[in-house]
């Protein structure tokens, strides 16, 4: 197992408060790893952190199995921190042409490539100025620029921010088709938590700078458990009916008058017949399974964002 980003007890405080307190992440190779916490949770400070960009108050970083990371190992990495910037009088290819000049890059057939890998063919857009890009272009724009160089990593912080469905559907595709086809490890920070669920091998929970869990896509799916969905006119009545009647105890009141249900699965007609005999209305029952969502809410706690 190769580790490409690890984190040890990283730290970042200001005013001797920690923004990030002993955080240790364990990106592999090969990985979409989705690092998700609330708006104010820590991540963006992480991930300046680990590209250098700010300094570790305390804990280490190691990147390509190197610690301390010398400033030639970044060569290996791409990265979109926040919103993209870019010369809104120059076109795409006049964009890219200057980070390929100051990235050293010889060879100008890389600006095709990779405005073709985003989906941003070159002559459909040819001659047409950055500033008059929709938000959508300008992220595909951004993840082209820090694709010129080929890199073996991807750090991205909110990349699909402010996009519309349609767009962050093309973003989630180009990175399947990255991390898939290319052999690019990509670290992705959100608060979009559906989003994620779709696109990571991986996921790091962080909520108030500290690292609440980290675990595999297919560990989560096996800790989501099944249920039946029931909405209802009376949830303290049926409550006591699911108890006394059906010796249910796995169960919770999600919000008025809507059960899950995560017992005798099986018999669920059983538990419509025992409603509906009580009189007791039943609106909808439906079979799901918990989320990403319900996991992050669980194990934050619900709390309000920083």
């Amino acid at each position: 197992m190769e580790y490409i980003v690890r984190t040890f007890n990283l730290t970042k405080k200001y005013k001797n408060m920690p923004v990030v307190d002993a955080l240790n992440l364990n990106v592999e190779q090969g990985q979409i790893y989705g690092f998700l916490g609330k708006n104010g949770a820590g991540k963006t400070t992480t991930l300046r952190m680990i590209l250098g960009l700010i300094k570790a108050s305390e804990g280490q970083i190691e990147l390509f199995g190197q610690a301390n990371p010398p400033r030639n190992i970044y060569k290996k990495i791409g990265a979109i921190i926040e919103y993209p910037a870019f010369y809104p009088n120059l076109t795409a290819e006049e964009n890219l042409d200057i980070h390929r000049r100051m990235m050293k890059i010889p060879n100008t057939e890389c600006i095709k490539e990779a405005l073709d890998t985003v989906g941003l063919e070159l002559d459909s857009i040819k001659g047409k100025k950055v500033r008059k890009f929709s938000l959508g272009m300008k992220q595909r724009l951004g993840l082209a620029r820090s694709l010129l160089h080929k890199p073996e990593l991807l750090i991205l912080d909110e990349p699909t921010n402010g996009l519309d469905p349609t767009g962050i559907k093309a973003m989630r595709d180009t990175l399947i088709n990255l991390c898939k086809n290319q052999g690019i490890t990509i670290l992705i920070s959100s608060h979009l938590l559906s989003e994620i669920e779709h696109l990571a091998t991986k996921i790091a929970i962080i909520d108030k700078g500290h690292l609440i869990e980290e675990l595999s896509y297919k560990e989560l799916q096996k800790r989501n458990r099944k249920y039946i969905k029931i909405r209802i006119n009376d949830d303290k009545k049926a409550v006591s009916l699911i108890e006394s009647k059906l010796n249910i105890k796995e169960f919770e009141i999600i919000e008025k008058n809507i059960i899950k249900v995560y017992e005798k699965l099986n018999e669920s007609s059983n538990l419509a017949r025992i409603l509906i005999e009580n009189k007791i209305e039943l609106y909808e029952m439906a079979f799901s399974r918990d989320n990403l969502e319900d996991h992050f809410i669980k194990v934050t706690e619900g709390d309000d964002n920083d």
